[in-house]
C-alpha cells in the first residue's frame, strides 16, 4: 500500500509541473479602459454593440463603478436618424459585434457578433457578477455565454428584422458555430466545429450585485482553437437583429471567472455509465463485477455533459468530453484486492480529486 501512496503523490507532482498557467479570460474583472469610441471610454479587450450607421455613432457600453473598481454598463436604447429609428441591443463581447442594413432600408437590418480570441483551454463552469436593471426585465431575456470552437465558419446571410434574410459575408460568426442553439436560419456555408458552450439567460431583476453561475457543456472531445464570451442586456443573440428589445433594460458586469473542476461527472465501467458512482467523495466505493469476470473492465471518466434550451423551446444535448492525457491517471486494482485508484487534476492545476473504486465478485 505504501509503494502505491508514492506512486501516487509522485504522479500529482507531475501533473503540477506539467499544467498550464494564466487560463482566464483577458481583463476579467473590466479595468482596462484604454479604448475609446465616441469620446466615451471603452474596454480594451472587449468590445461593445456600439453603432455607427450613415455618419452617426450610438455608444452601448459604458465604464461604472463596479463590485470591485470598475464594471461594464450595456443597456438596450433606442437609436436612429432621418425618421429611421430602432431599439438596438446592448452587449459587449471579446469578439466583435456588428450590424448592417442594405442602404435606408430598415426592414433590411441585421446584426451579429463575429470572432473571439485564440483559445486552447476547456473550463467546467464560468462565473460572474450581474446587476439587471430596467422597465421590462420580466419581459426580456438578459444573456451570459461562452462558447467554444475549432475550424473557420463561414456565413452568407442572416435573418433580418423582419423574418427574412440579408445578404452579407461573415467569418467565424456566432450563429454559424452555435448551430444547435441559436443556429444561422439563413445561410451557413461552413460551420464551425462547436467544442463547448455555457449559456444562461433569464427574465429577472438583480437590483443588487449577484453570482451567477454557468456550466459549460461539451459536445466533443477536441481541444478548441477559438472561444468568445458575450454579456447581453437583453434579447441578444436569441433574436436576430432588433426583435424582442426593450429600451432601457440594462445590465453590469463584473469580475468574471472560469472555474476548473477535478471531479468525475460520470465514469463509465466496460462502456456502460455506472449509476451507482458517487463523484464527490473519495472514500472507498465498491462495484460489482460478474461472478464469471477475469479483469477489471476499461474506465472512462466524463464532464461535461448535460443539455440546453435552444432558442425555439427544443432540446440541444452536449454528451460531454472524456478526460485523457494530463488531466487524469488511473493506477489498477485487483479484483477483490487492492481498489484501483483514479486520479484526477483540474486543467489549471487550482485542484485534485483522488477516487478509489474496489471491484469485487
Amino acid at each position: 500500500m505504501r509503494k502505491k501512496v508514492i506512486t501516487l503523490t509522485a504522479l500529482f507532482m507531475l501533473f503540477a509541473a506539467g499544467t498550464l498557467q494564466a487560463q482566464q479570460l483577458p481583463d476579467p474583472h473590466f479595468e482596462d479602459w484604454s479604448a475609446e469610441f465616441n469620446k466615451d471610454k471603452q474596454l480594451k479587450d472587449w468590445h461593445g454593440s456600439n453603432v455607427s450607421q450613415i455618419g452617426l455613432k450610438f455608444t452601448f457600453m459604458f465604464q461604472e463603478a463596479g463590485r470591485t473598481g470598475y464594471c461594464a454598463y450595456v443597456q438596450d436604447k433606442e437609436v436612429g436618424a432621418l425618421g429611421i429609428t430602432a431599439v438596438g441591443p446592448g452587449y459587449f463581447s471579446l469578439g466583435t459585434p456588428w450590424q448592417y442594413m442594405n442602404g435606408l432600408s430598415v426592414k433590411s437590418a441585421t446584426a451579429g457578433t463575429y470572432g473571439g480570441i485564440k483559445w486552447q483551454h476547456r473550463p467546467d463552469t464560468m462565473t460572474v457578477w450581474i446587476k439587471r436593471l430596467g422597465p421590462a426585465t420580466d419581459q426580456e431575456d438578459f444573456h451570459l455565454l461562452y462558447y467554444s470552437w475549432t475550424g473557420t465558419a463561414e456565413g452568407a446571410s442572416y435573418k433580418n428584422k423582419v423574418g427574412k434574410c440579408t445578404e452579407v459575408a461573415k467569418i467565424n460568426e456566432e450563429s454559424d458555430i452555435r448551430i444547435a442553439t441559436d443556429g444561422n436560419e439563413c445561410s451557413t456555408v461552413t460551420a464551425g466545429k462547436q467544442v463547448a458552450e455555457g449559456w444562461y439567460r433569464a427574465r429577472a431583476k438583480y437590483d443588487k450585485w449577484t453570482k451567477i453561475k454557468v456550466p459549460i457543456y461539451y459536445k466533443s472531445n477536441n481541444t478548441p482553437t477559438m472561444c468568445n464570451v458575450i454579456f447581453s442586456a437583453g434579447n441578444y443573440p436569441a433574436f436576430r437583429a432588433n426583435d424582442g428589445l426593450y429600451d432601457g433594460n440594462c445590465l453590469y458586469v463584473d469580475d468574471v471567472e472560469l472555474i476548473y473542476a477535478s471531479t468525475i461527472q460520470k465514469l463509465l465501467i466496460g462502456g456502460v455509465e455506472w449509476k451507482g458512482f458517487n463523484p464527490n467523495t473519495s472514500a472507498v466505493q465498491t462495484y460489482k463485477l460478474p461472478e464469471n469476470a477475469k479483469e477489471i473492465p476499461a474506465i472512462t471518466a466524463i464532464r461535461g455533459a448535460g443539455s440546453l434550451k435552444n432558442i425555439k423551446g427544443e432540446t440541444a444535448k452536449f454528451a460531454g468530453r472524456k478526460l485523457e492525457g494530463k488531466e487524469i491517471s488511473i493506477i489498477p486494482g485487483t479484483i477483490n484486492g487492492a481498489p484501483t485508484i483514479i486520479a484526477v487534476e483540474a486543467e489549471d492545476g487550482s485542484s485534485s480529486h483522488v477516487y478509489k473504486i474496489k471491484f469485487v465478485k
